[in-house]
Order: C-alpha cells, then structure tokens, then sequence
C-alpha cells in the first residue's frame, strides 16, 4: 500500500471536493480530506474505505495552523503527499456582489484567496519532494 499515491483534498465534505475524493479512490488513491465539517468527513472516510485508506482532518483553510496541522497527520499517516487539490471554496449571497453583507466577502475573499494560499504554501514542500501535482479550483458559486 506504501507506493499508492496520496492526494490530499480540501474542502472534501461536499460537492467537487466529495466527487473528487470518490474518483480518486477509485483509482487507488489514498486520501487525505479536510474540511470543516468533520461528520460528512467521517461518513465519506467509511464511504470509500476507512482509516486504513482515508485520513480525516478537522481543517478551516483560514487558519495557518490547521493548515500545518493537516500536511503534519498527512505525512505521518502516509509519509508522503502526491497531489493536492486545493478546493475550499465559499460562495456570495444571493443578489451579488452590491448588496452583500461585506463581512460575508470578507470571509468569501479568506476562504477563496488566502485560504488556498495557505494551502499552496503548506503543501508545497511535500509536493516538491514526490515530484507531484497542485490542483486549483474557484468559483462565485462557492
């Protein structure tokens, strides 16, 4: 199981990020997903088979020292990281961008920009070290 690649996911508990993980277990990743909803996270782990598989991390890619912490679990769990699909997104309010609440942006801009800058800067170590793969993804839509 050693020579499986790794990919790590963020914002794994849903949407893209949840298809993602499926498709990437099918075809013999093993997982690294974080998000902040650790529940979905558990049930998607049991999903596509279990902690022997599928690492689990509590993440809000805000947060630098979650960010740490996540590469951290996934290199001891794994010992390496293969690719990264840098996926935490969060979307606006309906009506746009005019009538928004700015501290809905403002988390909108953390989550979208800082957020996977922080994840670039955390993983890209590892990725360099297995010769691998970054993944971006955005949208309005979260």
């Amino acid at each position: 199981m050693a020579d499986q690649p790794v990919m790590l996911i963020t914002g794994a508990s849903s949407g893209i990020g949840a298809e993602t993980a499926r498709a990437a277990a099918k075809q013999g990743y093993r997982l690294v997903l974080a998000a902040r909803s650790e529940d979905k996270l558990k049930g998607l782990q049991q999903e596509l088979g279990g902690e022997e598989k599928v690492l689990t991390v509590q993440c809000d890619v805000q947060s630098g020292d979650d960010q740490k912490n996540m590469v951290d679990q996934a290199l001891k769990t794994f010992g390496r990281i293969d690719a990264v699909f840098a996926n935490a997104g969060r979307g606006g309010e309906p009506g746009g961008f005019s009538g928004a609440d700015p501290d809905v942006w403002k988390d909108m801009i953390l989550t979208n920009i800082y957020g996977v800058g922080l994840t670039l800067q955390h993983c890209m170590p590892a990725l360099k070290e297995s010769k691998g793969h970054l993944l971006l993804t955005g949208s309005a839509a979260g």
